[in-house]
């Protein structure tokens, strides 16, 4: 008998890799997420997914001895208990896979990174993170009436934020800068609250499981105990560590320091390796087998001991996660595991209404979360409207913890958030595909190709020309600051009824203005905002008399300025009108030649004739700096 457990126990493992790796496979082509393709092909040939081909076959008699279905029905009947279990004996690796993601959550709490991050990004973090907590807490608690911990439980896990999806698709876009960084910062704190979260509410969840009645102030001290044994598990995690890999030094250091016998023998430099990868697997899972054993929240003893890795010892150790030929295949298992336990048999039109439910409120949370945190920072304005609609991918971190409730609260609720969460989650990364690409896509209009379309020449322009975008808004200013500069070119606008006031573009530019110049360099700003009032793009230039500091990537001042105003609904028309003034720019002695044509009042017959100029290949080109 154990010599058969064993060989379904081979056959098994093989299936789900196997399965999970083909799902993926299909689903890079059909470009919907690798995850998603791998927790399907799980759920394919896993248990559950079994039972109901078999109950299929029961009511079709005919198909029992179709080649293809003969097996299936076959082994069914003589190995399906076997297989069932042993797909649970697999469910270690859940949580071990967990401690190992919740150990590298360490290498964020680096000092240097906490405060690189920045209140901003912070605040955003904790508004968000709350509304969704709450939101999805309160529904589940009144409308559906959820145990008061289980609601709690759940309202944590819709915290997370899978980041993979939205960097895969900036990587493919070539997207880097502001953005990356804003959406970067908010998800790295939004897991680190998610986790802590999750892991006091599950923490009650299990002391309840316990006891039946029990006082406020009893589950508070068992709570805290509970979190004070998981931090020492993690402080005797790092002491370990500490001892058995070395600190990186310095290549100019010479290290003659004598280390103890013991340190010697079991030491290891912390440079990327399968061999510092093993002894933080090893050390790592005994700590998080001795918090589970102990009812601990282990995930608390991982994080601790991350953080003390980050902080007190190397913070390359953490890089040995991050080996390619190796994480890959355990991310794969994972999933696989995840897809084979996905209970299809426990789907009805009941949890049906829990899942839209969690899809419905977190997506409002998320988005309008993200939204307020922007706004109450005064975030870019593009930054504003792209960042919410990244932050609904949530495979990851999620499909882990929502498995280890299952497998910790069995039989007290832990598997209809089970049932509740993982076919959201499967929603959630195909919506949050779709969406992620487009918003980045959006993005790449309005910012991320200003630089290309300064300086290619295969970026279509439409009907623009450069007299059909400045008509005779050009003027001479002896403006002192980039505020009168702005201010002065915005009443033009005014003047000709584009805009009613001023105050509508010189607000806009300015808040555009604090995060990064518009300065180019060699002296040309571009400043510019959109409005909703408009359908087509419009341009004002101002020369100055007394150059102004702008903050140039060049150090050089401004003494060149086109105003650009673009409508809300075309983003694309700010890359064309970036394009035409490039081409401007390109033309030789463009400034002095401006500035004669408004000295005789020549400006109109001036953009005519660069019209003209311009539709040709121009004879010299400015060497335009430009940094989102």
């Amino acid at each position: 008998m154990e010599l058969q457990f064993m060989k379904m126990q081979i056959f098994e493992i093989g299936l789900l890799i196997l399965a999970a790796y083909i799902g993926g496979l299909v689903a890079r082509k059909l470009k919907i997420g690798e995850v998603i393709g791998q927790i399907c092909g799980g759920i394919l040939v896993g248990p559950h997914f079994l039972e109901l081909v078999h109950r299929f076959l029961e009511n079709h008699e005919g198909l029992k001895q179709i080649f293809f279905f003969k097996p299936i029905y076959h082994f069914y009947d003589t190995a399906f208990p076997e297989y069932a279990k042993i797909l649970e004996s697999y469910h270690f690796f859940v949580f071990l896979f967990l401690g190992l993601i919740a150990f590298s959550i360490g290498e964020e709490l680096h000092w240097d990174r906490i405060k690189e991050v920045g209140g901003r990004a912070a605040i955003i973090c904790i508004v968000q993170g709350i509304l969704t907590w709450g939101l999805l807490f309160l529904g589940f608690r009144l409308i559906f009436k959820f145990d008061i911990v289980l609601s709690l439980i759940l309202g944590s896990i819709g915290i997370a934020t899978a980041p993979a999806l939205t960097f895969l698709l900036m990587n493919k876009l070539k997207i880097e800068g502001t953005l990356k960084n804003v959406l970067a910062n908010v998800i790295v704190l939004d897991n680190i609250m998610e986790v802590l979260f999750f892991s006091v509410f599950l923490s009650v969840g299990v002391v309840l499981s316990k006891g039946a009645h029990l006082s406020t102030l009893h589950i508070t001290g068992e709570v805290i105990w509970h979190l004070l044994l998981a931090i020492l598990i993690g402080l005797a995690i790092f002491f370990i560590l500490k001892l058995t890999i070395k600190k990186r030094l310095p290549e100019d250091v010479d290290f003659k320091e004598s280390d103890s016998f013991l340190s010697t023998v079991l030491s290891e430099h912390p440079t990327p390796s399968v061999e510092i990868l093993l002894i933080i697997l090893g050390v790592v899972s005994i700590g998080v087998a001795i918090a589970i054993n102990f009812n601990l929240p282990f995930l608390i003893t991982a994080v601790v001991a991350g953080l003390l890795i980050s902080n007190f010892h190397s913070h390359a150790i953490f890089d040995s996660l991050k080996i390619e030929n190796v994480m890959p295949i355990m991310n794969l298992l994972f999933f696989a595991i995840i897809g084979a336990s996905v209970r299809l048999e426990s789907f009805s039109n009941e949890t049906l209404i829990f899942v839209i439910a969690y899809l419905i409120l977190r997506t409002i949370a998320k988005i309008f979360g993200n939204w307020l945190g922007c706004k109450l920072t005064r975030q870019d304005p593009k930054i504003t409207a792209a960042l919410p609609k990244l932050m609904l991918p949530q495979a990851g971190v999620a499909a882990v913890e929502t498995i280890l409730v299952a497998a910790m609260l069995k039989g007290h609720g832990g598997e209809i958030i089970f049932d509740t969460i993982i076919p959201a989650l499967v929603v959630f990364e195909l919506v949050g595909a779709w969406l992620s690409e487009r918003t980045l896509i959006k993005w790449k209009n309005w910012t991320v190709g200003e630089r290309e379309a300064l300086l290619a020449k295969d970026i279509a322009v439409g009907e623009f020309t450069i007299s059909g975008l400045i008509d005779d808004r050009v003027i001479e200013m002896m403006a002192t600051t980039r505020e009168q500069a702005i201010f002065e070119l915005a009443q033009l606008f005014v003047k000709e009824g584009i805009i009613h006031e001023t105050k509508i573009v010189t607000q806009s530019i300015m808040e555009r203005e604090k995060l990064a110049s518009t300065a180019i360099g060699q002296g040309v700003a571009l400043p510019h905002c959109r409005i909703s009032s408009i359908r087509t793009a419009k341009v004002a230039i101002g020369l100055l008399r007394n150059p102004i500091d702008w903050h140039a990537p060049d150090k050089k001042p401004v003494n060149l300025i086109f105003i650009i105003l673009t409508p809300d609904a075309f983003p694309e028309q700010h890359l064309q009108a970036i394009q035409i003034i490039s081409r401007a720019l390109k033309t030789p002695h463009f400034k002095e030649r401006l500035r004669e044509a408004l000295s005789r009042y020549q400006v109109p017959e001036f953009l005519e004739q660069l019209t003209h100029l311009i539709q040709k290949e121009p004879d010299e080109k400015m060497d335009l700096i430009y940094e989102n």
